[in-house]
């Protein structure tokens, strides 16, 4: 059966719901889809396998909700940045750095969701889910959108390199996204740190599309 996205999103505000979305998705994180159980939720989460069927049907369903949890923020708390004050490289700059700080504040959230829906492990699930799938998809595809209109705008201006803005997203976000890769929180970390790093990212990722800039 297939899972009602708009039903979910709307329910990710509720407290219990939003508990079991982020311990799921810190143990998605550490073991991927396959591996990981509605019995390993639970541990993490330090309640009863009936606490999380009481919201959800299927581990399926909640690693959509993960998706379209991390997915939802990183929308809302760009787009008034994409539709702000500034010219393009200047606004370009601001969403790089804000994605690059929501990917390090809310890692396990947003690793999930960069490492992609792993369909190849849901399975027999995906055709299951064939709706709720795509409409992730478009989720994906409407966040990258934000980000090309600004580019295509720079474009426009003599600020970036001539590219298809879809095309110069794509390595646009390869330069922020990586990090889920290779970033480890460590202890005594401070917001400062993951400002510096959020900077050192987004200049990079400046780089590569600004006209004319060194490398």
């Amino acid at each position: 059966m297939d899972v009602d996205t708009s039903s979910l999103i709307s329910l990710t505000g509720n407290e219990a719901r939003d508990e079991i979305v982020r311990a799921a998705a810190e143990v998605f994180m550490e073991f991927g889809f396959a591996a990981t159980s509605i019995d390993a939720v639970a541990e993490r989460l330090g309640a009863t396998k009936g606490r999380i069927y009481h919201y959800y049907r299927s581990k399926a369903e909640l690693y959509f909700d993960v998706q379209i949890a991390a997915m939802e923020k990183l929308a809302r708390e760009i787009e008034p940045i994409a539709k702000g004050a500034g010219n393009p490289a200047e606004r370009l700059e601001a969403m790089a750095l804000r994605h690059a700080t929501i990917l390090m504040e809310d890692l396990s959230m947003q690793k999930v969701a960069v490492r992609g829906l792993e369909r190849e492990l849901l399975g027999a699930a995906a055709a299951r889910h064939a709706k709720t799938l795509r409409s992730i998809i478009r989720l994906r595809d409407d966040y990258e959108q934000i980000f090309a209109e600004v580019i295509d705008d720079g474009i426009r201006a003599g600020l970036f390199v001539d590219l298809p803005p879809r095309l110069a997203t794509k390595p646009f976000f390869g330069a922020l996204n990586w990090l889920t890769v290779w970033y480890v929180p460590r202890r005594l970390q401070t917001a400062e740190d993951i400002a510096e790093i959020a900077r050192t990212l987004t200049g990079c990722a400046m780089r590569g599309i600004l006209k004319g800039a060194q490398p």
